[in-house]
């Protein structure tokens, strides 16, 4: 199943750029995928998932074509 998927710049995910079409497994949810690209456990836990703008929770399952963005949290004053 193809997603398209983008990411902040405060993002690295080696091996795949921002703004483009990935291939992961039918019925991948959001936890997943984020293990699919590789995102180390710290990371995992600092990220916002929009699908199709909309905010989700990690259990979410991924559908063909949907618009994933990643999003860094960030604190500070």
């Amino acid at each position: 199943m193809k997603i398209n998927l983008s990411y902040s710049k405060l993002i690295k995910i080696e091996g795949y750029a921002s703004d483009l079409v990935v291939e992961v497994e039918d019925n991948c949810t959001v936890r997943g995928l984020l293990t699919f690209l590789k995102l180390p456990t710290y990371l995992q836990k600092a990220v916002i998932v929009h699908v199709n703008e909309e905010p989700v929770w990690n259990a979410t399952v991924l559908k063909e074509n949907d618009s994933v963005k990643l999003y860094r949290l960030v604190s500070g004053g």
